[in-house]
């Protein structure tokens, strides 16, 4: 009677620390969710020629946002009332940037890398792109 009493009690305490790690575990994934979303909004922004969203004015890039998570989702969009030609940029493969490319949110999915190398190299490119307009502005 004693042992099948201390093994639903070990059951019970065995069930309840499954349930602790769970909730840790779930929100540790949404968190993560975010991070991943965050880390390709970056990669997509940091425009350079042949990748990332196309650039003219700005408006475009600066319309990009990642939002969530909700439902264990995020989502990652461009465009707004300023810039509703979001859609047009990333569809027409035809159109020609001299910075950005067509595609740049799929495109940008792509290239993520789960150990943070996408975000480096990003990060890197847009380091000397600074690099390079500030070496223009100093002529």
């Amino acid at each position: 009677m004693a042992v099948r009493r201390n093994t639903r009690q070990s059951f019970k305490a065995a069930a309840k620390q499954i349930e602790r790690l769970s909730t840790k575990l779930r929100k540790k994934t949404i968190s993560g969710l975010r991070v991943i979303g965050e880390e390709i909004m970056l990669d997509v922004k940091a425009s350079r020629p042949g990748r990332g969203v196309p650039v003219d004015k700005g408006t475009l890039r600066s319309s990009g946002r990642v939002e969530g998570p909700k439902h264990n989702e995020v989502e990652l969009s461009f465009g707004s009332a300023s810039a509703p030609y979001a859609l047009e940029q990333h569809e027409r493969v035809d159109l020609r940037h001299t910075v950005g490319e067509a595609r740049y949110l799929v495109r940008g999915l792509d290239r993520w890398q789960a150990n943070g190398a996408s975000v480096k190299r990003a990060l890197a490119d847009l380091n000397r792109a600074v690099e390079e307009v500030a070496r223009r502005r100093s002529r």
